[in-house]
């Protein structure tokens, strides 16, 4: 993605002739929470809420919300976002740092506790608004799950499978949770 748009008018400046430079400039003019905050949320695949981020993130408005106003972050609804470009970029930055495998365990923790709390809500009264939550997380349940079972943490992983094989049933992703659980065994 950062390669695609390099060059440019060799008058710009540089930070206009390429997306990573565009990209770092705007990264420059963050304080060091902010930074380190972007960073952070790079581990939600598809964005998360306010909950999620406080949760794996110790995240606060406080830093949120100037990130919101340098638009690199976004908010629509009930969930931040980010651009996917930006997030390659702050997952970049991330895995750079010492704090990048804790963020994803608690990353992981914070959804294989969503998916053992869902498994008996998606046979209750409130099922819909289970599986439209779901569905919403379902890139951070892709992510969480690729990770444990990246870092070797099968047990885990067959858990999170377990969790989450309701789900995959009821939204016709029984293969792709076989899969999960064939790479998991």
């Amino acid at each position: 993605r950062f390669r695609l748009l390099t060059g440019g008018r060799r008058t710009a400046l540089r930070r206009q002739q390429t997306l990573a430079a565009a990209v770092d400039w705007s990264h420059d003019l963050l304080t060091g929470p902010e930074r380190a905050m972007l960073r952070r949320l790079a581990v939600f695949a598809g964005g998360c809420t306010l909950e999620a981020a406080e949760d794996v993130c110790d995240a606060d408005l406080d830093v949120l919300q100037p990130l919101v106003d340098k638009s690199l972050l976004r908010h629509t609804g009930d969930r931040f976002w980010m651009l996917e470009t930006i997030r390659e970029y702050a997952l970049d930055r991330l895995v750079e740092r010492p704090e990048a495998d804790e963020l994803r365990r608690r990353h992981a923790d914070h959804f294989l506790a969503l998916m053992e709390t869902t498994e008996s809500e998606l046979r209750g009264p409130a099922q819909a608004r289970w599986i439209e939550r779901l569905d919403t997380e379902h890139d951070n349940l892709r992510a969480a799950l690729r990770w444990l079972l990246d870092a070797g943490e099968a047990d885990l992983g067959l858990r999170f499978a377990a969790a989450s094989s309701q789900f995959w049933y009821m939204r016709g992703h029984v293969s792709e949770g076989r899969r999960w659980l064939a790479e998991g065994l």
